[in-house]
């Protein structure tokens, strides 16, 4: 039951988002007065940095320098299948024709309840921290809470709940649908990570998918900040590579 922690953390957080997000959609959160930057903007700065000390942390469970190059080999190939596949960009398509489609026949300036599920669940449930902090939740141990498993989904939680309350300021109510889907399909991907659990543990790779997996949330983390746009679903193969290099290395 524990595995499932920080979905329901992230569930609860969308619904705080959203209450919140009613509470304030007579008021304008899109820019401070007077130039000034809007809560939103800032808390996601702040939310940067705090993805940095969470990723900092991580780097240090390589074990080896063998452990070290599988890290460097699963970075490398990974962007570049992942570049060479354009899932990043294909992500984005995805959510913009399917975001397009729930805006047709309406009349100009007007909001679709329906187009403000569909932002939120992609928001919500299509990104690397979604499936990184999903494999990192099912290895928490059973009969016990073990919070360092749950670090990438519990600062997605807090991004939600700003994303959630802007969200609902814009479409109102209906952004509560989203909650449901990130309930069903982050707890989904605990479930199949946690099933082929004993087979990574088997063949050590726990600190290899540790370490690409903090390095993916530092570039998260620049993202957040604005440093620079990187396109991080392209990485997402990085975290399926190390699980081939181990097994053919324990064969």
């Amino acid at each position: 039951m524990w595995k499932y922690f920080g979905v329901l953390c992230n569930t609860g957080t969308v619904l705080l988002g959203c209450c919140l997000g009613l509470f304030l959609r007579t008021r304008s959160g899109k820019a401070g007065s007077g130039g000034r930057e809007s809560l939103p903007e800032v808390m996601m700065v702040c939310l940067g940095f705090c993805t940095i000390f969470a990723a900092a942390s991580g780097l240090l469970g390589v074990e080896s320098g063998v452990q070290a190059l599988i890290v460097v080999f699963s970075m490398a190939s990974g962007l570049l299948i992942g570049w060479a596949l354009r899932l990043d960009d294909r992500l984005n398509l995805l959510g913009e024709r399917v975001t397009a489609r729930t805006r047709s026949g309406r009349t100009p300036g007007a909001k679709n309840p329906a187009e403000g599920i569909v932002t939120a669940t992609l928001l919500f449930c299509v990104g690397s921290m979604t499936f990184l902090g999903s494999f990192e939740s099912a290895a928490n141990p059973a009969g016990r809470l073990e919070l360092s498993c749950h670090t990438t989904l519990l600062i997605k939680s807090m991004l939600d709940l700003v994303s959630s309350t802007c969200l609902t300021v814009t479409f109102g109510g209906a952004v509560f649908g989203s909650a449901v889907c990130v309930l069903v399909f982050q707890g989904a991907l605990v479930a199949l990570a946690a099933t082929v659990q004993p087979f990574l543990e088997r063949i050590a790779v726990m600190p290899v998918l540790n370490c690409v997996g903090s390095l993916i949330l530092l570039a998260i983390a620049v993202n957040l900040i604005g440093l620079k746009k990187i396109k991080t679903a392209d990485y997402l193969p990085a975290l399926v590579l190390p699980i081939l290099v181990c097994w053919l290395i324990s064969l």
